[in-house]
């Protein structure tokens, strides 16, 4: 069961800064969407013995969380294309005793593997690649008949901020661009459904949810995500460094205010059946 990593066409359209530093935001972004992320895999069924994919597995929060779910008797492959974060990613495992667990690191859009997974998961991939379509068709054609395709992705038009804020409303304009630019699509949650259904996806589903925060580690996530597409930002051509610097402090100092709001983007979670053989 090894894919075929041909180059890595999937990471180069990815903005946000990975390998160790990237880490660190991963790690807290799944803490702050551990309620909504554990939801949806009692939703769709993650239980004991089951053999899952998580694609485009970053630090392996997931991963993780789904090693436990599936128990000594269950497997669980996590795959992505940054080395440096999977080999943090295999550490975690090990701290934790998760003996159930293999990191494989390959490019989501040239994998192979063979029709065997009850659960092919993805969390924020698709919204970097050039085409998501391709990608989700990867994902269907790893999932055994009758098993489960599950992806949550972003509307990152969709920000709640109160009051208004020129550095998060700078912030959120910043983010869109740069992904466009790269080839991805910010805003990909609500296309999600369509390419389930093109993909032949069957019993599509989908929910929205969206963590919103008057305090807490919800309120430091834009400044440390501007923090991490930062080198992207500027590359581009969008902002000077002084600029983004400026704009970073203006976010953590509004953050810091417990009588403002603050929210991640909206969180598109859709998931469906690959059909069984005619």
């Amino acid at each position: 069961m090894r894919p075929r990593a041909l180059g890595c066409e999937t990471m180069k359209h990815y903005v946000i800064r990975g390998g160790s530093e990237g880490k660190a935001r991963l790690k807290l972004l799944a803490r702050v969407l551990q309620p909504s992320t554990g939801r949806l895999l009692d939703q769709i069924g993650v239980a004991e013995g089951m053999s899952c994919l998580d694609v485009g597995c970053g630090g392996g929060d997931v991963t993780g969380e789904m090693a436990r779910r599936v128990g000594a008797t269950g497997k669980v492959v996590g795959v992505d294309g940054d080395g440096v974060v999977l080999a943090l990613a295999r550490r975690d495992a090990e701290d934790a005793g998760l003996s159930n667990v293999h990191y494989m690191q390959a490019d989501a859009a040239n994998l192979r593997l063979e029709p065997v997974f009850d659960v092919v998961y993805s969390r924020f991939l698709l919204t970097h690649v050039g085409d998501g379509s391709s990608v989700l068709g990867v994902m269907a054609r790893a999932t055994r008949e009758r098993g489960t395709i599950a992806v949550e992705d972003i509307d990152f038009s969709g920000h709640v901020c109160y009051p208004a804020c020129r550095a998060f409303t700078t912030y959120v304009e910043l983010y869109r661009e740069v992904v466009r630019i790269r080839g991805g699509d910010p805003d990909i949650g609500p296309r999600l459904p369509s390419l389930f259904l093109a993909a032949g996806v069957e019993s599509v589903r989908v929910q929205v949810v969206q963590p919103v925060a008057l305090q807490g580690e919800a309120k430091s996530i834009a400044a440390l995500t501007l923090e991490k597409i930062a080198d992207a930002v500027v590359a581009e051509g969008l902002a000077s460094s002084a600029e983004v610097t400026d704009l970073i402090a203006g976010l953590a100092e509004f953050a810091e205010d417990p009588r403002t709001l603050m929210s991640l983007p909206r969180i598109f979670q859709v998931w469906g059946h690959r059909p069984a053989s005619p």
